[in-house]
């Protein structure tokens, strides 16, 4: 049974008229007539009744009018579903990321995503650094909110940068070098430091001792905090100095605390939207196309740091 030969019975069970039905199917009435008798034929049931004056819908007939009306709608819909999952209109979205380097932009591009496409399931999960990129690799999540240095060993992993930025020196502003013209390097070097747990972030950790064994010296490390928020509480209590992104963390850092910008091209990194190579989600490049245009926004709106001179 054929869908086309549900919809030749439906036109002529509407009309009850075999020459009326083939002139809006534009077949002729003899093809309406074979694939009404082999409807009927696959059915073992007789549909209409039919004389030299009128054709009549048997009981079977009206049964089967009322099913086949439904079997064609639910058809169309699960195609128009299946184009709009095609096309990225409809379907899940799984994203991952890393809380203290997204909350300054992340909760206006959801919004802005939903709203222009209420039918993609958009589901969001909070993952450290080792996570998130075993999430890509292992497909639990489509896209990964990131720091590119982060995807340096994921071979299978491709990623599109959304923002540029800086790596500083993040310093209490009563503290004796905040107040200095230039930051001398090797009284930084004196200083002690205070760094993510490589347990949850190893990318950043081994990232910071490459930018100061670039700039001559090893930091001296005190704390090792497990979240980005109480790093910031330890450098704003004096316990240590930090080397942060600046875009990814000056938003909702504290106003006590001065972010003097590293010179140098190892300096800067860049938050990216990453995804696994194979992964065809055609709700990828929607999201990416809303992210980099909400980025942009904040990101013009932000002075950079001061600079060691």
């Amino acid at each position: 049974m054929e869908t086309r030969q549900l919809e030749i019975f439906v036109c002529v069970a509407e009309r009850l008229n075999f020459t009326e039905a083939a002139k809006h199917l534009y077949l002729t009435q003899s093809a309406v007539s074979l694939q009404i008798a082999d409807l009927e034929k696959q059915l073992g049931v007789k549909l209409f009744k039919r004389n030299s004056h009128s054709v009549q819908l048997t009981e079977a007939g009206q049964v089967f009018l009322k099913e086949a009306k439904s079997l064609i709608a639910t058809l169309e819909e699960a195609i128009k579903k299946t184009r709009h999952t095609a096309s990225g209109f409809a379907g899940t979205l799984k994203v991952g990321f890393l809380e203290s380097h997204t909350k300054h932009f992340l909760p206006k591009l959801v919004k802005d995503f939903r709203k222009s496409y209420p039918k993609i399931k958009l589901m969001l999960i909070q993952l450290n650094w080792g996570d998130l990129n075993m999430a890509l690799e292992h497909n639990d999540i489509d896209i990964g909110l990131t720091m590119s240095v982060s995807l340096q060993n994921a071979p299978h992993v491709v990623w599109q940068p959304l923002l540029r930025d800086v790596e500083c020196f993040v310093i209490p502003y009563d503290h004796p070098l905040a107040n200095q013209p230039e930051l001398d390097l090797a009284a930084v070097a004196k200083e002690p430091f205070i760094v993510l747990n490589r347990e949850v972030a190893p990318c950043p950790y081994d990232f910071t001792f490459q930018l100061c064994a670039n700039r001559g010296f090893t930091p001296r490390i005190v704390e090792r905090p497990y979240l980005t928020e109480i790093l910031l509480t330890f450098v704003e209590s004096g316990e240590g100095i930090a080397i942060l992104p600046y875009f990814a963390t000056k938003p909702y850092a504290s106003p006590n605390l001065r972010f003097i910008k590293l010179e140098g091209e190892d300096a800067q990194v860049d938050l990216v939207a990453s995804w696994k190579k194979v992964n065809r989600n055609p709700a990828i490049p929607l999201f990416l196309n809303k992210a980099k245009k909400n980025i942009q926004i904040i990101q013009n709106g932000m002075i950079f740091p001061c600079t060691t001179e």
